[in-house]
């Protein structure tokens, strides 16, 4: 295929841009890396951190060695597979219904979805919710208050409906009740949506604090993104700025930075590492489940 001039000189204009857009993106992450691994003499300058010459984890073992990222990781894992398993369960089974066209009244209760998209209570009932279903302190504050996603619900109840109908009358031909239809049929031909919607419910799931700052007042339950929090705020509110020779004197081998970076790249590599797994459904999934009216 010939192509234009202009053509090519698109194509490497495009190119160009999206090198430096994924640089942009990409470079972050790198640095902080660099600056996770890197000594105090290096950790501690305020520059471009491309590359260390003298690499060490102390950083790393030393948030290892505390034990209090490992608790964390712990009650993240837990709260994030409890979720999302709970969240797909709830989600897909609320939008099956509501893709039939027999479902008596089903617009209505459409639209009563919908409209929790654009109006919701609010934080303070929320908390006095929770408070008096005596929730606080519990892993299942973090889970049941966002279980089910208005957006997630009609994503998957519009891909149910372009599923073919052919299927599930066959099913039943053979005595299938509903259950069996939805759970051996439709369940395994979704799989697409399925695995995009538990990466969105995962992704969120994993990112979350704030619902922990404000239902976790005890420090038996420890979350993530708490612990990068504290870390961050221990870094920048602290009086006292260590030097280099300081750190030497102590003999530890890195800076605040180089732990706040370590801390960081520990909290956010799980989520990286697992993207590229589920990446693949994404297009189909969401293309398939937000096309059908």
């Amino acid at each position: 295929m010939i192509r234009s001039k202009g053509a090519r000189i698109f194509n490497v204009c495009n190119m160009i841009l999206l090198s430096l857009l994924s640089l942009t993106i990409v470079f972050p992450f790198w640095q902080q890396i660099v600056i996770s691994v890197s000594p105090p003499s290096e950790a501690s300058t305020v520059n471009l951190h491309l590359f260390t010459l003298r690499p060490t984890l102390d950083a790393y073992k030393d948030i290892l060695r505390s034990g209090v990222l490992l608790e964390a990781y712990a009650w993240t894992i837990m709260k994030t597979a409890v979720g999302t398993f709970l969240s797909v369960i709830v989600s897909t089974m609320l939008a099956y219904p509501l893709s039939k066209k027999y479902l008596i009244f089903r617009k209505g209760w459409m639209g009563f979805i919908i409209f929790t998209m654009f109006f919701g209570g609010g934080l303070i009932p929320t908390f006095l919710l929770v408070r008096d279903l005596r929730l606080m302190n519990t892993i299942w504050a973090l889970i049941l208050p966002g279980l089910c996603s208005a957006y997630t619900v009609v994503i998957i109840r519009n891909f149910f409906m372009s599923l073919p109908v052919e299927l599930e009358e066959a099913a039943y031909i053979d005595g299938a009740n509903e259950v069996m239809v939805f759970f051996r049929i439709v369940l395994p031909l979704s799989m697409p949506i399925i695995a995009t919607v538990s990466l969105w419910s995962i992704v969120g799931s994993w990112n979350a604090w704030f619902d922990a700052l404000i239902y976790l007042n005890d420090n038996k339950i420890k979350i993530l993104q708490i612990v990068l929090r504290k870390t961050i705020q221990e870094a920048v509110n602290s009086s006292d700025v260590l030097s280099v020779y300081e750190e030497v004197a102590t003999g530890r081998q890195y800076t605040r930075e180089s732990l706040q970076a370590a801390t960081l790249m520990a909290v956010t590599l799980p989520v990286l590492i697992t993207y590229p797994f589920l990446q693949k459904y994404f297009v189909k999934g969401i293309m398939i489940g937000s096309v059908k009216g």
